[in-house]
This record gives C-alpha cells, sequence and structure tokens, in this order.
C-alpha cells in the first residue's frame, strides 16, 4: 500500500519515517522476506452529534457548553437515554472518543436534582482516579459558579457538589470529610475492598443515597482482578441491600469482544450495550516490522529491544513526541538505557527520555505524566501501565516492542498516539517469539479478527472464600442467602467456615466471630498481599521502588542489577522474610535475568481421552495405526517454582558474560490444567536418539504454549508451561539443553496450566480446543522458514538441538493425523 504524498509541516517528520520504513529492506533480508510486512492505513473519520436529551439539567448543558461540548457524539446520546432510564449500560469506543462524559453527566445531573444523590466511581489504578478528577471537579466549580451569578434555573439552590477521590494515598484526617461531603467518591477496587465495604457503617450517607456506580476501563478486569472485582461487586450489592439503594452500573471500556457479557458476569445484573462511536478520528497509520534474519540456518533475527530502539530514534530525531510500550519491567528499563545513550535532547533541556513502569513511586510517575503532558518528555518507555486512559497528552507515534499478547491490548497501546484530529501512527516490532512471529506473517489476521473475549471466573473457590470472609465480617449471612449464583454451595461454604471458627450460626444467621479483619488476607492482583520494598543504601537509605511477592525472588535475588530508569543497583542483601531487598548504586554493562524452575504434580483428573493402539507397536512413523488417540487430560494440579540461579547478560550484545547459583523459597500453588499425554508408541516410533526426541518435545512444547496463548486470547502471564514434572522455562530460559529427567521412552506429559490459585478457566477451553490446538501447531512449526528450529518455532538458540523441529513435526504429524481420521470418522 503506498503511503500518501501529502503531509504537512509536523507531519511530514512522520511521513518522512513512515515512508523509510516500508520501503526499509536490511542487506540481510534481500530475496527474502521484507522487513515491514504491512503498512495498514485507517482514514479519519467524521464526527456524528446529536442533541442532550430533553431532561439533562439546563445548568449543567450550559457548563458543558462553556467547555466546549454545546452537543454530544451520538454514542454519548445513547449511553445517556439509557441512564436516565435507569438502565445499566456498557460504552465501548475508541480511545478519546469522549466515554467520560457517559457517566460525567448523568451522575451530575442526579446530584443538581437532589443533592443527597451519591456516585461511587472504580477506576483500576489511582492514577486514573487523579487523572479524571480534575476534569470532573472542573465541571463542579464552573456549575457553582452559575448558580452564584444566576445562571441556574429559577428558584434553584446553589449546589456546591463535593468530588473526591479516596484510596491508600488520602490523608486521614480528609477521610472523614469525604464520608461526609463527598457527592462523587473516586476510588478503586482494592479501596472499596479494604477500606470502604469493611467501614459500611460510616458510609452510611453514601450506600443510603447510592445511585450510581461507574466501572471504568472494564477491559483491565480479567483473570484474576476481575474474578476478585465480580465478588467485591457482590458484596457492594448486600451493603447497598441493607441500606436500601439500588444503583445504576455504567461502564466504559476500550475494545474486547464480549463487553456485555463481561459487565453482566462482574456485576450479576443485565445491561444494554453502546459500540458504535459518534466520535471523530484522525488518520492513523499501523505499520509491522520484523527484525531481519541475521542467521538464516539458525533462524536467528536482529534483536527486537535493538530493532525498536532504531525505529524509535528516527520519530525522536524528527521531533516528534513517541511512547514506547515493552513487554517487561526488565525490557522497559533496558529500552530507557539504550534511548537515554543515544539520544540527549536540546543542550540543557530536563530529562527528555523517561521510563515508567509499575513499582516506581507514585510522585515520580506523577512528575512524568506532568511531563509528556507538557511537551518536555519527547519519550516515554513504559510497560502496560500506561495503557489505560491516564491522560499523557497528544501524542504522534506508539513503538510496541513485541506483540502484548492479545489484539485488544495492541489496539489500545496503539491509541495512546493520535487525538481526534491528528494523523498518528504505531509501529509494531515482533519480537522472534513465536506468537509475534504468528501475527508479522498474517496481518490480515490481525487487522480482520475480532478482539479477545475478557474471561473472569468469580466462583473460583479460592477467590470465592476469602471474599465470603470478608462479606460475613460486613454483615451476618442469613440462612438460604445467596452469594453472586451460589446458595445451596454457600451453605456448605460457611459450614466450612464455621467449622474453621470464622463464623457462628445462631438465631438463622452466620455471624463473623474471629478477631482477624479477612480483607487485609487479600491481594486482589496477585497471589500474595506482599510485596518487596527496595532499599537504596548508596549514600543513605531511601525507599527507591517496590515489587509484588511473586515477581520478588526472580527480581531482587542477591546479586541481581535492579533498574529505575537507566540507573543500575546491584541487589547486596535480599530479606525474603522482612520482604525486603537492600540495593546500591552500581556502573556496569550488563543485567541479570532469573532462572526459574517449576514441577508440576496431578491431582485429579476430571476429564481425559486415553490413548488406544491397535496391534504391536509401530516401529517407524509411517507404521503408526490410525487407531492411534492423542491422549489428552485437564485436572488439578500442584506447581512448585523456585528460582535457582541467574544469567548476566550484556547491554546491546545480549551475550551471556557469567552466572550465579541461587537457593530461594519455593513458591506453591493449586490450580488446573490441561495436558497432552505423547504416547509411548509415538516416541518408540521417532527414529531419533534420546537427546534428540527430547529436544523434540520440548520444542513442541514451546510451540503449543504460544499457540495455546493465540486461541485462548489470553495475557502470555495467565498460563504457564512444564513438561513431566521437569521444566521447560528452565531450559529456554538457561540456554543449556532440556531437562534430563524427560522419561522419553516412557510417556511424556506436556503441562499448560492456569498461573493462578484454583484455576480462572483456561484449562477446560484449551482441552476442548485439543485438535485446533495441535493442528495450528504444527502450521507454525511447518510455516517456519529456518532449517532446524529457532526461537519463532521450537525455541531459542542453544535450549534444542538441531533436530528439535524436525522431531517434533512428525510427533505432530501423527497426533494430527489420527486427530483428523477421528473426526472423519
Amino acid at each position: 500500500m503506498a503511503l500518501p504524498a501529502r503531509l504537512a509541516d509536523k507531519d511530514g517528520g512522520l511521513r518522512d519515517v513512515l515512508a523509510r520504513l516500508e520501503a526499509a529492506r536490511g542487506p540481510e533480508a534481500a530475496g527474502r522476506e521484507p522487513i515491514v510486512t504491512a503498512v495498514e492505513r485507517m482514514p479519519a473519520i467524521e464526527a456524528r452529534y446529536a442533541p442532550f436529551p430533553e431532561q439533562t439539567d439546563a445548568r449543567l448543558r450550559a457548563a458543558l457548553s462553556v467547555r466546549g461540548a454545546a452537543q454530544l457524539y451520538t454514542h454519548q446520546a445513547e449511553a445517556l437515554a439509557h441512564t436516565f432510564a435507569g438502565r445499566n449500560v456498557v460504552v465501548i469506543t475508541p480511545t478519546a472518543s469522549g466515554k467520560t462524559l457517559c457517566y460525567n453527566v448523568p451522575v451530575l445531573d442526579a446530584v443538581l436534582r437532589d443533592p443527597s444523590a451519591r456516585a461511587l466511581y472504580l477506576f483500576p489504578t489511582k492514577a486514573l482516579a487523579q487523572d479524571q478528577l480534575a476534569e470532573l471537579q472542573a465541571l463542579a466549580e464552573r456549575l457553582a459558579e452559575q448558580d452564584s451569578r444566576g445562571a441556574g434555573a429559577p428558584g434553584s439552590d446553589n449546589v456546591q457538589i463535593g468530588v473526591f477521590t479516596y484510596d491508600g494515598d488520602t490523608p486521614q484526617d480528609a477521610r472523614r470529610a469525604i464520608r461526609g461531603r463527598a457527592h462523587v467518591v473516586l476510588s478503586n477496587p482494592d479501596m472499596l475492598h479494604s477500606g470502604i465495604l469493611p467501614h459500611h457503617p460510616r458510609w452510611a450517607k453514601l450506600f443510603e443515597n447510592l445511585r450510581f456506580v461507574v466501572i471504568d476501563e472494564l477491559h483491565a478486569y480479567r483473570g484474576v482482578f476481575g474474578s476478585h472485582l465480580g465478588n467485591i461487586i457482590r458484596r457492594l450489592h448486600r451493603v447497598c441491600r441493607h441500606y436500601g439503594s439500588d444503583p445504576v452500573f455504567i461502564c466504559s471500556s476500550a475494545t474486547i469482544a464480549n463487553p456485555r457479557e463481561l459487565a453482566e458476569r462482574l456485576t450479576g445484573e443485565p445491561f444494554e450495550l453502546v459500540d458504535r462511536s459518534g466520535a471523530p478520528r484522525g488518520e492513523k497509520f499501523f505499520v509491522f516490522v520484523n527484525p531481519p534474519v541475521v542467521n538464516a540456518q539458525l533462524g536467528i533475527r536482529r534483536s527486537y529491544l535493538a530493532q525498536t530502539r532504531q525505529v524509535a530514534l528516527e520519530f525522536l530525531k524528527r521531533g516528534l513526541q513517541i511512547i514506547v510500550f515493552a513487554q517487561s519491567r526488565l525490557a522497559t528499563e533496558i529500552l530507557t538505557t539504550y534511548l537515554k545513550d543515544a539520544y540527549e535532547g536540546a543542550p540543557g533541556a530536563s530529562d527528555v527520555i523517561r521510563g515508567y513502569r509499575g513499582g516506581y513511586l507514585p510522585l515520580r510517575r506523577r512528575e512524568i505524566e506532568k511531563g509528556l503532558r507538557a511537551g518536555e518528555v519527547r519519550a516515554v518507555v513504559s510497560t502496560n501501565a500506561l495503557e489505560l486512559g491516564i491522560d499523557i497528552g497528544a501524542l504522534d507515534v506508539a513503538v510496541l516492542a513485541g506483540y502484548p499478547g492479545t489484539i485488544a491490548a495492541t489496539w489500545q497501546r496503539a491509541g495512546r498516539a493520535g487525538r481526534r484530529s491528528s494523523r498518528s501512527a504505531a509501529v509494531l516490532v515482533a519480537s522472534s517469539a513465536p506468537l509475534d512471529q504468528f501475527i508479522i506473517r498474517h496481518p490480515q489476521y490481525f487487522f480482520g479478527a475480532s478482539p479477545e473475549h475478557g474471561l473472569v471466573n468469580p466462583d473460583n473457590l479460592h477467590i470465592l472464600l476469602d471474599h465470603v470472609k470478608c462479606a460475613a465480617f460486613e454483615l451476618p449471612f442469613r440462612e438460604g442467602e445467596k452469594f453472586g449464583e451460589l446458595d445451596a454451595d454457600l451453605q456448605a461454604v460457611l459450614t466450612v467456615l464455621g467449622e474453621e471458627g470464622f463464623l457462628h450460626f445462631a438465631d438463622g444467621q452466620w455471624n463473623w466471630t474471629s478477631e482477624s479483619y479477612p480483607a487485609d488476607a487479600v491481594s486482589l492482583r496477585s497471589i500474595s498481599s506482599d510485596n518487596f520494598v527496595v532499599v537504596d543504601q548508596t549514600d543513605h537509605e531511601r525507599v527507591i521502588g517496590e515489587t509484588d511477592f511473586t515477581s520478588g525472588p526472580a527480581t531482587l535475588h542477591e546479586k541481581a542489577i535492579y533498574i529505575v530508569e537507566g540507573q543500575l543497583f546491584q541487589v547486596e542483601r535480599f530479606d525474603f522474610e522482612g520482604r525486603k531487598a537492600y540495593v546500591r548504586a552500581v556502573e556496569c554493562d550488563y543485567y541479570t535475568d532469573a532462572i526459574t524452575y517449576t514441577r508440576v504434580t496431578i491431582l485429579d483428573t476430571f476429564e481425559k481421552v486415553s490413548g488406544i493402539v491397535s496391534g504391536d507397536g509401530p516401529a517407524h512413523p509411517e507404521t503408526v495405526p490410525d487407531t492411534l488417540w492423542s491422549p489428552r487430560s485437564h485436572g488439578e494440579v500442584h506447581v512448585v517454582s523456585r528460582v535457582v540461579g541467574f544469567k548476566k547478560i550484556k547491554f546491546y550484545t545480549n551475550e551471556n558474560v557469567g552466572s550465579g547459583e541461587l537457593d530461594l523459597p519455593e513458591q506453591q500453588m493449586h490450580t488446573t490444567a490441561y495436558w497432552l499425554t505423547i504416547p509411548a508408541e509415538v516416541m518408540g516410533a521417532l527414529p531419533y536418539g534420546p537427546d534428540d526426541r527430547r529436544d523434540g518435545v520440548v520444542g513442541l512444547a514451546w510451540a503449543m504454549k504460544n499457540i495455546a496463548q493465540l486461541l485462548l486470547m489470553c495475557d502470555r502471564h495467565d498460563i504457564g508451561l512444564s513438561i513431566d514434572g521437569g521444566n521447560l522455562d528452565r531450559a529456554i530460559r538457561t540456554g543449556g539443553a532440556a531437562e534430563k529427567n524427560l522419561d522419553i521412552n516412557g510417556e511424556p506429559n506436556v503441562f499448560i496450566y492456569d498461573n493462578y490459585p484454583g484455576g480462572i478457566g483456561f484449562s477446560q477451553p484449551l482441552y476442548a480446543m485439543h485438535d485446533a490446538l495441535l493442528a495450528r501447531t504444527r502450521d507454525l512449526i511447518a510455516g517456519c522458514p529456518c532449517e532446524s528450529g529457532c526461537p519463532s518455532c521450537v525455541g531459542p538458540e542453544g535450549n534444542t538441538g538441531p533436530l528439535a523441529k524436525a522431531v517434533a513435526s512428525q510427533i505432530l504429524d501423527m497426533l494430527v493425523a489420527r486427530a483428523h481420521t477421528s473426526r472423519e470418522i
């Protein structure tokens, strides 16, 4: 597709880079595959308008008109019609389409008409709540000014609308005033869970008059976080019923496939869907970049981080403001370091390249956000922390270092560049991971496919049990009461809690009797509520960051290099029990990467298809009988993981310059898993030695996990991988041979497990998609242009031998052939 020749002034730099990218052909790739695999142009879209509903308060319309909103976009008017009629609504429109008005207007209208009305806004992060506070306060102040000048309705009283945030950063002396004076409380699920619901008598005025509950960024509530929120909303419903209120829910979301289903699953309420945007959109270009192959035989490509650095610098040198999204905290810090080394900005200018990720202290994050809005920060390198709708101004370009793992997340990140009328660009730089290579080679799959589903499982027993405790602490459970969809099952759960001493049954209800405060023991976003604090001891002790419990051992082990915006610190002491890591500033040319060992044990099998073979075992692949099934199962498993060592990786060259062993405590969980059992007849039919057969199983597992992520439409962190109690991750990350304890003469199991205690619900669908999983995996490996296996099909160089691709292909040929035969029969 030819790029347009006409782009004006500031857009000239954008056009120049896009044209260079489209024409880019590295000498290594001449005659093979292009570096740029797709340039998709999305034309500008004109706005479609509609009037305010007639019942909208005149004072509110006047205030909005002064702020440039004299009329509504069509989707805003549709959403308001539903809320004014008392219907729950979920709005799903693109970034910067004015979703905020869809909930601010009905809330402020209700308060203007009835000053006792209250609303609760929930945002997934504190930063988002703070971001929305300024806009809502400005609108409330404008309304107060109009009333004071007599611009309101005849005879109306002056209304002072109280808008406040209530989160962990709210000072203690302000909390009482907020509980009494706030018409609109902006908070997050964590604070609702631990600070509001358990203390509902103090919030009686809010709950008695609660008219609206707003859930912003609905798509963020997937997996374990969404499953927790579903239970928190169940608790909220109980408290509201206690105080006699029945609020309307207003949800907004970026693009996902099932917004109404997700909203209804989270809240237990019926919803109306508004998904046709009337907002304008500027012209946008989406470019797919595949780093060139530097070793054709091994299929090794140029580092995607180095390629991202080059692409980002091209935009920066032309005066464009950019955001770079990385896949991990480590990749964020590496890219920040690379860009700081290469681009300094004007002499005397402030730091124009910044990193942004979870673990930074709040003041640092607010400073970076302000710098982006002011234009002082020219580039920010971020994890998904800036994927959500925090106001960071009108950026020109979004560069994605690696495929985020879902179509929805990719569009969300791309949408951070460009606003309603300006031209913008998004560039996806693929890594060598199989999923990245699939997307980059099949751009039509990405641009033509629907976004993913948001999956939650509020009835996950591990999560549910915690919230039943919290709910019982808040209000006694009556005999026969339901909690979500649970009725008879709930009574069984309450009985168990009674036997454990948490509850006591008397006078037809279950009462909380324990001295514990259950909300404190529940983390909504991770397995544990604990986190590790990072203490810098270079000059004097000061806290410079934090890390969640599950990431702590891999990130903060002794001798680890901890990076904050390009500044390097070495961990001198890791206090696991005290949840602290003590670091000191260093100068070095490497970073560290942890090696984790994982073991999976089967506890219970829920469903299973057994292997069946007719006759004697075959001697060669072509003689495997058609009656062979590919055995698969799903059930409950026990997963034990432990950090056992680390590698030192040199910046820029990615050389392994050293390693070390570690002995850290194990982390355990019960979860659910799907597993493929490779029949002994298949293993015995392979005409290869033991090491090559082992490499083939490892390569097969590596490819299966990546295809499973595609089929499940889940985040890469949602599922884990292991082989027969050995660990694929360890083999991959050490750069060494596969696990030696694989029973290649028996029947190896390839486990793909839910990476959350109790499971979130991925294993059963994967079990049902077994045939598609194997067929797609075979297509991925067969379609890879490498000769003997590479990171894009069977794993990174050094983790498997030269025959891994051939062995994995033969295993799949035998298994998939039988799957096709069984379907035909």
